[in-house]
């Protein structure tokens, strides 16, 4: 069965579902530039946690946080192309959704980094001979820091008047 079979089956099989499944991945590998940077950085990240010899639930920590921005910018992908067909002329609402989802895989990525260096940060300036106290504090106020500068850019930016509505049923 090939991805158009998969696709356009109603009552899949369990084998189908996760063939249809592997073509979503497929799709999203060969159109998405970010998932596959995020993809390395996620390999990079996982083998780098065994160089430095993390513990099981750190790696699982690492793995799951990864795992969260590639399923985040999976979904950002599937939002994209349905906005797209269903927007299919410039619009402040397809604009307004496509801009949320992608910044919930912004919000996850920053999730995921913080998780990297706290876990990653003190074994690898080890190995360098830097001293890592100031790891997890400084995760912590650059969190604080990046969550105080988005909520002033909000309210600082130019408020935007209201949501256009679709033009005609957007679904058929």
């Amino acid at each position: 069965m090939d991805c158009e079979e998969a696709e356009a089956a109603v009552n899949r099989t369990l084998a189908e579902a996760f063939r249809a499944a592997g073509c979503g991945v497929a799709y999203a590998l060969r159109t998405q530039r970010n998932l596959r940077i995020q993809c390395a950085v996620a390999a990079g990240v996982l083998a780098l946690a065994l160089v430095v010899d993390a513990s099981a639930m750190e790696v699982a920590l690492l793995a799951v946080a990864c795992g969260l921005v590639l399923s985040l910018e999976l979904v950002n992908t599937a939002v994209e192309v349905l906005v797209d067909g269903l927007w299919p002329q410039p619009s402040q609402v397809a604009r307004r959704v496509k801009d949320t989802s992608a910044a919930a895989v912004v919000l996850g990525a920053a999730a995921a980094a913080a998780a990297g260096a706290v876990v990653l940060g003190p074994p690898l300036l080890a190995r360098l001979g830097v001293p890592a106290t100031w790891v997890k504090p400084t995760v912590a106020a650059v969190g604080a820091v990046a969550a105080a500068g988005a909520a002033a850019w909000r309210t600082l930016r130019r408020p935007s008047g209201p949501v256009e509505k679709a033009s005609g049923p957007v679904l058929k």
